[in-house]
């Protein structure tokens, strides 16, 4: 095989395994899509919505922003998905006693509630095998995701919809 023949040949290989990865990578965004429409079916939350409910409820009273930081969201995109939760009687949100500028956000009862039956963000199946794992296959995976987060360079990539995928229109609708 000369030069040329080989070059071509690596080519084709490396074709093929984007390809898979692109493939790879469209199955999993079609479980996020399906998962997501089965939270909002059985559950009338979001993916998205479900991730803040979880997060606030680890907390005291906590403002905006940091939630958004904690969970890698926009304070916009926050601040909308809030103001749904909001509107559901799920959240309530307030200014701060000692910062005006301030607002902070609290699950209520009935958001608290909601989380008692509520199921994890990615698919129970998922969790499960996961966390049957050994735990230098869980951080082999979360490795392998990072680096293709960085490969893409997707690191300042805003995250939301946290857990949906479709066009941007539809994204910003959620």
């Amino acid at each position: 095989m000369d030069i040329l023949e080989k070059i071509r040949s690596d080519d084709i290989n490396a074709d093929l395994l984007c390809r898979d990865v692109l493939v790879s990578l469209r199955k999993i965004t079609q479980a996020i899509d399906l998962h997501s429409c089965k939270l909002s079916r059985e559950y009338g939350l979001t993916g998205p919505q479900l991730v803040i409910l979880q997060e606030l409820s680890n907390r005291k009273r906590t403002s905006v922003t940091e939630l958004s930081q904690s969970i890698s969201l926009s304070q916009g995109t926050v601040t909308d998905i809030l103001s749904r939760l909001e509107r559901k009687g799920l959240v309530v949100k307030r200014k701060s006693e000692t910062d005006k500028r301030r607002t902070e956000v609290d699950v209520t009862d009935k958001g608290r509630q909601l989380l008692v039956n509520a199921p994890p963000p990615l698919q129970e199946t998922f969790v499960r095998e996961f966390l049957e794992l050994k735990e230098w296959e869980q951080l082999m995976i979360l490795s392998s995701l990072h680096r293709i987060v960085d490969l893409m360079q997707a690191r300042k990539i805003d995250a939301s919809p946290f857990l949906v995928s479709g066009s941007f229109t539809e994204a910003q609708a959620r």
